[in-house]
Formats: structure tokens, sequence, C-alpha cells
């Protein structure tokens, strides 16, 4: 969003109009448009040029001599109808169009639209302002900029392109880069140590036929790339146009219409705060998004976190219980066993491990190999005979430690 922030009426003044038009008689503008002409002969696919006979029927030469005050009005921008700026066109022309906005689009640059013409008794010859244009050049895009993203990476690219939207059929007579405005451009463009600018100006003639007449078009932008970090963005504030029958495009005109605006301090004050107010809420619910997604993640984190350290207390809890069962079970076979020696002593008894898991308590007077009867494990006996062999059935037991 850096560098089109917002959009004003000086800009447009000293661009739009006065600065890309340029100045010099109506013979010298026809000498640099036949060279133009000369440079880029028409493609095949475009619309031939019309006949003579269809040129010869066109009306007479226009007086603009005299001019007369008309204003551009911004109609709903401030609740009602507020003036943008004062102009002054040629007597009898009609002015159409102003000032309108555009809410739907968080891309705060291209909010404002200036579209406003003023055209002649001939309904051929104009002057117009399109409105202009903010942009991120594709494969350069930043999520966070809210800016659409488009291919041009030129002026000339971007008036071809308004051509193909606006003229249909038009013909490209040649292209003329304004080095001059660009060097104002350098000149007022706010110093940014973070973004490189790049200041490109520029004007594209083009021919076509309305009416059956032969059309000459001078269209006109002033853009300003900005890189930081990789992003490029780009913008003009608008787009202005000088159209007339071929061969009597005025830019003289076209330069005193442009050099007589002047606008509304009050409209200007009321656009710069209404720009800012739409940027800061832009920003704030930007803000807002992204805290609520840094509240969403660290709830994940903290939660999981949780869950982490439950589960270690928990294995914690489970791996001491089982040492204290474990010590608990020793201790207690432990004095099992010592009870079990000690009764055996008082009773002068050896206990051995019975083939059915029992106790078999034989007299150490008796002998100490003991045998017991597998069927009926009732049946034992103890021997001192070293070389004595059991009966059928039974087996010799071991003696408990």
């Amino acid at each position: 969003m850096a560098g089109h922030r917002g959009t004003g009426l000086a800009v447009i003044a000293v661009f739009a109009l006065a600065a890309c038009q340029g100045g010099g008689d109506p013979a010298q503008a026809a000498v640099v448009q036949g060279a133009l002409a000369a440079n880029v002969p028409p493609a095949a696919n475009e619309t031939p040029p019309v006949q003579a006979d269809a040129i010869a029927a066109m009306p007479p030469p226009l007086d603009t001599s005299r001019m007369q005050p008309a204003q551009i009005i911004d109609q709903n921008g401030f609740g009602q109808p507020m003036v943008a700026a004062d102009v002054q066109v040629p007597a009898g022309w009609q002015t159409v169009g102003g000032v309108s906005w555009n809410d739907n689009t968080n891309c705060v640059a291209n909010q404002l639209q200036l579209g406003w013409s003023a055209m002649a008794p001939d309904s051929l010859t104009a002057v117009e302002i399109l409105p202009g244009f903010n942009w991120q050049v594709s494969g350069t895009e930043n999520q966070m900029n809210p800016c659409p993203a488009a291919p041009w990476r030129s002026t000339r690219e971007f008036l071809e392109a308004t051509v193909q939207r606006t003229r249909p059929g038009a013909r490209v007579l040649g292209y003329e880069r304004l080095a001059d405005v660009e060097q104002r451009m350098a000149q007022s463009a706010q110093a940014n140590p973070q973004a490189q600018l790049r200041h490109d100006a520029g004007r594209l003639l083009i021919g076509y036929a309305k009416d059956g007449v032969a059309m000459q078009e001078l269209l006109s932008a002033a853009i300003t790339f900005s890189s930081m970090q990789g992003n490029v963005v780009a913008g003009t504030a608008t787009i202005s146009s000088l159209r007339a029958p071929e061969g009597r495009l005025d830019r003289e005109l076209g330069k005193r219409i442009g050099d007589s605006m002047r606008a509304n301090p009050q409209w200007m004050q009321a656009m710069q705060q209404r720009s800012m107010a739409s940027l800061q809420r832009y920003d704030n619910a930007q803000r807002s998004s992204i805290n609520d997604w840094h509240h969403r993640q660290m709830a994940i984190i903290n939660a999981r976190g949780a869950a982490d350290r439950a589960a270690i207390r928990m294995r914690g809890n489970q791996e001491v219980a089982g040492i204290y069962s474990a010590i608990a079970a020793n201790s207690s076979a432990t004095s099992d066993r010592m009870h079990k020696t000690t009764m055996s002593g008082v009773q002068q008894v050896d206990n051995y491990a019975g083939v059915d898991g029992s106790t078999v308590q034989a007299s150490i007077h008796g002998g100490d190999r003991v045998f017991q009867d597998t069927a009926n494990p009732g049946n034992a006996y103890a021997t001192d005979a070293p070389y004595a062999e059991a009966p059928a059935g039974y087996v010799e037991l071991q003696r408990e430690q």
C-alpha cells in the first residue's frame, strides 16, 4: 500500500492534462502526429482508414478561442454534491461526469474514481479524464496488499491494455515517452528509503473511425512503480484523453484546459480525510484479523502444551506408583520369606516346591530328598538314601531358598 494511499486532484491537475498533453501549436502537433504514424504502421487486422469521401464530410473547424467556466462535481462522496474542482472549457462545450467512489474495494487508491469529459458541439472532439488504476505487478504480489494483480510493467503496456478495453479495433499509431513529466514526478516524490521508485510517463496515439469520420486520440498517463522487499506496486491517478478528427488534434487546447483546473481546498481536505479513514479501517481490520489468528494459534499451542504436561504428570505418577508398588511387593515377599524361614526353623522342617504350586514340608530328620506323587500330590516322602529311585509317578522336589 505504500505510495498509493490516496489520490489527489492536485496530482490530476499537474499530470492528467497540462503535463501529459503537452504544449505547442496545432501545426507542430500535426507534425509530431505524422512522425508517430510513420514510425508504427498499422497491423493487418486493424481497422482500415476512412476513405477520402468520408473525410470530406467532416464538420468545419471549431472555434475554441472563448472559454467558459465549468465544475467537476463529487456527487455522493460526502452526503451531498460537492465541487471538487473548477475548470475552463471552450464556450458551447458540454461537460459530463465527475468524481465517484468505489467503496467495494479494499484497495484504497482505487476507491476514488474521476471520470469527466468536455465534449465539443461536433460530438467528435473531446477532452476526457478517465479513472486511473493501482495494482500489484503480477508475480510480485504481497498477500497483505489488497490491490489487484495485473501484468503491466510499463506505461505503454498499461495504455495499450486501456485501448483494447475502451477503443476496440483502434490502430496504435505510435508511442512517445514524456521524460520531462518523469523528471517532475521524481522531483515531487516523497522520499522513502525502503522503496525503489521508477517513474514512467508517456502518451499513445491511436486512430479509428467514429460515425464515418477518421479519428485520432492521444491517451496519456504518468505511472509510478514502487518496489519494496520484492513487491512491486504501480498506479496512476488518471488517464487523460484528447481526441478529434484526424489532423485536428489541438494539444494547446488540452494544455489550456489543464492549466485552468483549480482544486477546491475543502474537497481536497475532505477527500484526504475520507481516504485516510478508509485506510485506517482496513488497517484495523487487518490488524484485528492477524491478532485473532495469533490468539487462536496461541490457544492451540497452550492447549497442546497443557495436554502434554498433563500426560507427562500422569506418566510420572504411574511410574512413581509402580515403584511404590514394587517396593511394597518386594517388602511383602521378603517378610513372607523371613516368616516362612523362621517358622521352618521352629518346626524343624524344610520347605519344598510342590508339583501343584503348593509348599511341601519335610522334617529335617527324615532326609533331604523329598519325592511327591504327581497324580496325588498329597502323597510325599523323604529319604536320605543317596541312590534312591522314585516310584512310578513320583518326582523329586526342589527345596525352597
